[in-house]
């Protein structure tokens, strides 16, 4: 396992550093060991899933069984939602700012890479240089992880208090947004049937998947400008030379 230097730290006090590092540990090892029980709590305990696993797909069950079966209720679906997928994405940011020389280089530890995979870590960083914080608002809202959005934030120049409250009011908004749905999905599923049903959950689908092609191309056009810019330097540097 590569060590991260010191020196590449010195910006966020070890306290939180340590802090940031033990939420993200939960973060990202809470919805792997919950993968097993998700058929069982699917049927019995959606606060509990979304608790553990808080995701689009679980709020929208959440909301489905609020209106069929009249629990858990948007207050506690909300509680159940606020720790891993509101508070817990500062300690990516964190993570991000404290050891932006080793993800933006590739060379810190292994497990800090699983859970901030490089790739999307490039795209979120691309998307930030674009739009800006507002990403964290869209991307809430797309099928993109908001803990690497937000390292890629820590690692970049964005101010913190800017982009935690765009996370913020993304993740209530994408919030408001899967429970109201999967409400309305309970109400057709009750008063029009399954086929009904399954149309919205397609169409609720399809958006978030639009959302996220619209993100990653806006990625690539951030990476075709960047590419442009690196070769007019390079000619405008060599141009001097030549003559």
């Amino acid at each position: 396992m590569t060590t991260v230097p010191e020196t590449e730290t010195r910006e966020v006090p070890i306290g939180w550093r340590r802090a940031a590092l033990a939420v993200i540990v939960l973060r990202f090892a809470v919805p792997l060991a919950a993968i097993p029980a998700i058929p069982f709590l699917i049927r019995s305990d959606a606060a509990l899933l979304v608790f553990l696993r808080p995701q689009k797909e679980f709020l929208l069950v959440g909301g489905a069984q609020t209106r069929v079966l009249g629990e858990p209720g948007f207050a506690l679906l909300f509680l159940a939602f606020l720790p891993l997928g509101i508070l817990a994405v500062s300690a990516f940011f964190l993570a991000g700012r404290a050891y932006r020389g080793a993800l933006a280089d590739g060379d810190g530890p292994a497990w800090l890479h699983r859970a901030i995979p490089p790739k999307q870590l490039e795209l979120g960083r691309r998307v930030l240089a674009r739009r800006g914080p507002v990403i964290a608002l869209i991307g809430r809202l797309a099928a993109m992880p908001p803990t690497v959005l937000a390292a890629a934030a820590g690692l970049s120049d964005v101010h913190p208090r800017r982009y935690l409250f765009a996370d913020g009011f993304g993740a209530v908004l994408a919030f408001a947004i899967a429970v109201g749905v999967g409400f309305g999905l309970g109400q057709a599923y009750e008063e029009g049937g399954f086929w009904i049903t399954a149309v919205g959950v397609a169409l609720f689908g399809l958006v978030i998947v639009l959302i996220t092609l619209w993100i990653r191309r806006e990625g690539e056009r951030q990476e075709a400008e960047e590419a442009d810019q690196a070769r007019a330097h390079d000619a405008a540097g060599e141009g001097p030379a030549a003559r």
